[in-house]
């Protein structure tokens, strides 16, 4: 695989990993919310219900990371970050 295929591979995971993220904090926030302000409900739903959405988001998310946070070249866990610049296993250079 050539190193900008490799690169074009990443930016995609990182599209990806951003995306599992935005969405873990779209369902977060309303528990979030609703424990600072004391409110019982938001939305029409209860405090309960968005705690069960921001755990299956969270759930989502790391779900995304142990299954297809991976370098493109050699398929192992690359690093932490989504700035890496070298996956650690192999050092192919991913940004």
């Amino acid at each position: 695989m050539k190193d900008q295929d490799v690169k074009k591979e990443f930016a995609k995971v990182i599209r990806n990993a951003k995306i599992t993220a935005a969405l873990f904090f779209i369902l977060f926030t309303p528990s979030l919310v609703l424990t600072v302000k004391e409110k019982t409900e938001m939305f029409g739903l209860p405090k309960d219900t968005w705690l069960n959405a921001s755990i299956a988001g969270f759930v989502i998310y790391l779900g995304f990371m142990f299954l297809m946070w991976k370098c493109p070249k050699c398929g192992k866990y690359p690093g932490r970050g989504w700035f890496r610049k070298n996956c650690q296993n192999c050092g192919v250079e991913l940004n």
